[in-house]
């Protein structure tokens, strides 16, 4: 087999590879959800749930040493009918050095707090009825 037939074969998976990797389950969706159940960042980074349910707390601190943010406020989890939010860096740093976020003591959706991580990437992502000062809620 000569250099140039082994380029084409080379070639001819990494296409293929790329047609997989943007359609069905494991699909790359920037922004929320694909099949799988993976979330991605909206510049694509493919995050995997590390924890749930944690504190407000504790999702500030997260927050303050670098974490982003998503949010959703059906209670749907961010893979039903609505897209994750994603607030500016800046906006929730900001939020996070004042108060952590606060969950409804009565909440109307299902409500909580969970963490994804994944591409050197963390995100906290809030659910549900969470009010975390101008940021959302």
């Amino acid at each position: 087999m000569t250099s140039r037939a082994r380029t084409t074969k080379t070639a001819d998976r990494s296409t293929a590879s790329a047609v997989h990797a943007s359609t069905g389950r494991s699909a790359v969706r920037p922004g929320t959800f694909n099949l799988a159940g993976e979330l991605f960042t909206p510049a694509a980074a493919r995050l995997a749930l590390v924890d749930s349910d944690i504190s407000g707390e504790r999702a500030a601190a997260l927050v303050r040493d670098g974490a982003e943010v998503a949010f959703e406020a059906c209670g749907c989890g961010g893979g039903g009918p609505c897209r994750p939010v994603w607030p500016e860096v800046a906006v929730v740093s900001f939020a996070a050095k004042a108060s952590p976020p606060r969950i409804s003591p009565r909440p109307s959706a299902p409500t909580w707090i969970d963490v994804w991580a994944g591409d050197g990437t963390t995100v906290v992502f809030c659910h549900g009825d969470v009010t975390w000062g101008s940021v959302f809620g």
